[in-house]
């Protein structure tokens, strides 16, 4: 790649895709956050160094424009780039494209450094901010990762549910990729089945451990673009996640 971070090049799997052949959002969203763990196994940043030196990264936003899903078996191409520190945060950008060179997604990332004994954020030492640091615009320049505090559409859906072993990584909370994977769940089939997804919105507000009880509300609004779904995930009355996706 032009820019300094780090890409691959890999094949959409039987298991990564749904009904219609398509890759599914949360398997979408699951190779990003690989590449940002292999981008940093080869700054010498890894799994291990980071159990070692009790520290972590913790995604708190994402946002992703999609311009197609990539289909089963499809050679696709990934990219990463650093692009912007601050104390303890970080952004970092993403492109995808497909075997003819199209772009398929623009996507950027808000993380957290964190200290993992004390559940805290913690500054970024000064040698990760030289590695990664690319001084490369961002994926989506002027990103502020907004979201609103309260729904704007009508209540559809509520579900609750117990996060479980399987949800949960090395950081001992549910893994990021899980909270896509629990909304689209309630996405209505007349939608997921018969619209595009154009665009993907998340924060994470508090960690969901093992064994606690989540409830998903999710609402619909039309609106000029499409139809958007807003998903609050809480526990008890705290919101722990919001997903606001938009379909066309």
């Amino acid at each position: 790649m032009d820019r300094i971070g780090y890409e691959t090049t890999q094949t959409v799997h039987y298991f990564q895709i749904d009904g219609s052949r398509s890759m599914t959002p949360a398997a979408l969203l699951s190779a990003l956050q690989e590449m940002a763990i292999s981008h940093s196994d080869s700054l010498g940043f890894s799994v291990q160094y980071n159990l070692t030196h009790h520290c972590f990264w913790s995604v708190v936003n994402w946002h992703l424009k999609l311009y197609r899903m990539p289909k089963y078996n499809e050679t696709i191409t990934l990219q990463t780039w650093s692009d912007k520190f601050a104390r303890f945060q970080a952004n970092r950008s993403f492109f995808l494209f497909d075997e003819n060179g199209n772009k398929l997604l623009d996507g950027i990332s808000r993380w957290i450094f964190m200290d993992s004994e004390k559940r805290k954020p913690a500054n970024v030492p000064a040698d990760m901010v030289e590695k990664y640091h690319s001084g490369q615009v961002s994926a989506i320049e002027g990103e502020k990762f907004f979201m609103p505090k309260t729904p704007a559409g009508r209540l559809i859906c509520t579900r609750d549910f117990v996060v479980t072993r399987r949800d949960t990584d090395t950081n001992g909370h549910a893994n990021n990729v899980k909270y896509l994977e629990w909304v689209m769940d309630d996405i209505p089939d007349a939608i997921y089945e018969d619209m595009t997804l154009k665009d993907i919105r998340i924060v994470y507000r508090k960690e969901c451990l093992r064994g606690d009880t989540v409830t998903i509300k999710t609402y619909l609004q039309n609106t000029e673009n499409g139809k958007e779904i807003e998903s609050f995930l809480y526990e008890g009355e705290t919101i722990v996640a919001q997903v606001i996706t938009l379909w066309a």
